[in-house]
């Protein structure tokens, strides 16, 4: 999460989305800066707005460009569970994957991390379930919808983001059962009904 009242945007940390990226870009033109995942970095906009409401005040919030980047919900998923076989999750059993595979991710790690494996969509919604992004990118448009961010916040190097956090490679769609697809489109409804009717456009600017 990342708030800038001199360039006036508000950055919505969504997992697996190239966050850790768009942070190393736009983090020197920000007075709040929210980069550790145990430090509020993934959380949505109305846990936002209630803890950093004196923030706000000092700024209309009508005035801030706000975007964030969703992914389709089977990508997500798989990204998640391929992130988590890394060896330094081996210390923290609850989050590692890489003695699991991907039935047993559904069954134990993910009643174990439900919070990580919430809708994405929630991220983006105020409190009356209204969206609350000006620019909401879909992942796979994310060079297009960065271009678009960058023109708007006036910080082209948001066009040429760097690599960083990178998921190992792992477990691919063409992998999973049509039983497991299933699960993850039935899981995440919410998220692919807001990306048909909301991502990749410009609203309230």
């Amino acid at each position: 999460m990342l708030l800038s009242l001199n360039k006036k945007f508000l950055f919505i940390a969504n997992l697996k989305t190239a966050s850790t990226s768009i942070e190393r870009v736009l983090s020197n033109h920000c007075e709040l800066r929210l980069t550790q995942s145990n430090h509020a970095k993934h959380q949505t906009f109305i846990e936002f707005a209630e803890r950093f409401k004196w923030m706000l005040s000092l700024t209309n919030v009508e005035d801030l460009f706000v975007f964030g980047v969703i992914r389709d919900p089977v990508d997500f998923v798989l990204s998640l569970y391929n992130s988590h076989k890394r060896e330094q999750f081996k210390e923290n059993p609850r989050l590692y994957t890489g003695d699991m595979d991907f039935a047993r991710f559904i069954t134990q790690w993910v009643p174990r991390n439900a919070d990580q494996l919430k809708n994405q969509y929630l991220r983006f919604v105020s409190t009356e379930g209204r969206l609350i992004t000006n620019l909401l990118i879909s992942y796979d448009k994310i060079d297009a919808g960065l271009e678009m961010v960058a023109n708007r916040i006036g910080v082209p190097e948001l066009t040429k983001l760097p690599r960083a956090n990178a998921s190992p490679s792992g477990m691919k769609r063409d992998e999973l059962t049509r039983e497991q697809i299933e699960w993850i489109e039935a899981r995440f409804r919410r998220d692919r009904e807001f990306i048909d009717r909301h991502a990749d456009r410009l609203t309230g600017v």
